[in-house]
């Protein structure tokens, strides 16, 4: 399980990956975080008001999104120490407000979470897939919402190809590797995953220089923080929507939006509790 392992000398923490983001979170990135927020939730009133629980907070970016927006309660929790102090850090350049609380557990540990209590929108992407027993982190994350809350989860797809270079198979073993070598080996793996993703970027017809400019654009993140968070993101599981589908309705909750990757990134899913 990730917090068991990402303290060890060479496996990644995203928390630490996440303190050196935070140099680079300005207005711009906040304001597309929020952008992604409404644009997915369905727009102001699906925050404004409302409480909000952000599971796995990471850097912090997206509880800070969500205070921004008005949401009436913020709560931020995350298993890596690091991220958490990140998510202070966030916190207290905004005054460290009252209604916005900063918290260290893990979503599998079902003691703690039930100190949490219920949220109207329940908010965790690219985390439960990471935690290395990621339908059971996706059971617990359903009693997290209250009845009329939702859901907001995105978890990566299960992709296969002629490529094997381009599964999810391979890239299980990258990063498997990757928490296995020391410091060199590491920026190695780097430099080559670098290299493939500038390379496939050509092949497709799209300027390397303009993506990796435009790529806060995309939730207000950093493509350079991207590329380590991918190579070291481990433990790491997949699913096909619906694989993901099917198990969130037979545990009560239907899928109202979702947006597809055809590839391995992360597919987006907005979940309601069946009535």
């Amino acid at each position: 399980m990730y917090e068991d392992e990402y303290l060890k000398e060479n496996h990644f923490s995203f928390g630490r990956n996440w303190q050196n983001f935070l140099n680079s979170v300005n207005p711009d990135r906040i304001n597309e975080a929020k952008r992604s927020l409404l644009e997915f939730l369905g727009g102001e009133k699906a925050i404004k008001g409302k409480t909000f629980l952000d599971i796995g907070c990471g850097s912090g970016l997206f509880s800070l999104a969500a205070y921004l927006l008005g949401a009436k309660k913020v709560m931020s929790v995350d298993v890596d120490k690091y991220s958490v102090g990140c998510a202070r850090l966030l916190a207290a350049k905004n005054g460290k407000p009252d209604n916005w609380k900063v918290v260290q557990g893990s979503v599998l540990d079902l003691k703690f979470l039930s100190t949490l209590g219920k949220y109207d929108v329940v908010y965790s992407w690219g985390v439960l897939h990471h935690t290395g027993k990621m339908y059971q982190a996706l059971d617990n994350v359903f009693s997290l919402a209250n009845k009329a809350g939702v859901l907001y989860i995105a978890i990566y797809n299960r992709y296969s190809s002629f490529l094997y270079i381009n599964s999810s198979e391979f890239w299980w073993k990258v990063k498997r590797i990757y928490n296995k070598s020391g410091f060199w080996a590491k920026k190695i793996i780097e430099t080559l995953y670098i290299a493939y993703h500038v390379i496939g970027l050509i092949i497709f017809r799209v300027n390397p220089v303009k993506y990796i400019r435009d790529y806060k654009k995309s939730r207000g993140m950093s493509w350079k923080n991207d590329v380590i968070d991918w190579l070291g993101g481990y433990p790491y599981e997949f699913a096909t929507p619906d694989e993901i589908v099917n198990y969130c309705g037979k545990n009560g909750y239907l899928c109202k939006k979702m947006v597809f990757r055809n590839g391995t990134g992360c597919n987006e899913y907005l979940l309601v509790r069946e009535q």
